[in-house]
């Protein structure tokens, strides 16, 4: 297996995949008020965690001179938009809104699992078959 499909399938199945469990469990969370879930905010910690390394390697490849699906600028552009930059921001502003007590920690998660989950899932399809 290259490198390539390790970011494309293994790693990237597994953010896809991880986001998705926090967010739904986030959700459940939420609608059942628990105080305490140390196991939760582990798992979050690994979904980050997957997700940086996710981008380690695709900024390997991208050194590395491979592109994603047919190589154009704009297909590079939206894989690096879906898979880099905004979960970034995602992680930056939920963590802020968490922290400040404003929000439902458990909410801002619901919410940020799935749209980060949402983002990887549209990087991998644009990386995958092109803009």
């Amino acid at each position: 297996m290259d490198v390539g499909a390790l970011h494309g399938y293994v790693i990237g199945s597994a953010v896809i995949g991880s986001w998705v469990v926090v967010g739904f469990w986030a959700l459940a969370l939420r609608f059942t008020r628990y105080d305490e879930t140390p196991t939760f905010w582990r798992a979050v910690s690994v979904a980050q965690i997957l997700l940086a390394v996710q981008l380690l390697v695709g900024l390997g490849l991208l050194l590395f001179g491979r592109r994603p699906a047919d190589g154009g600028l704009g297909t590079l552009a939206f894989h690096v938009s879906y898979g880099l930059l905004s979960p970034l921001v995602v992680l930056f502003v939920s963590h802020r809104w968490a922290r400040d007590g404003r929000y439902n920690p458990y909410t801002v998660f619901a919410v940020a699992g799935l749209v980060i989950f949402g983002l990887a899932f549209r990087a991998y399809q644009v990386g995958r078959f092109g803009a």
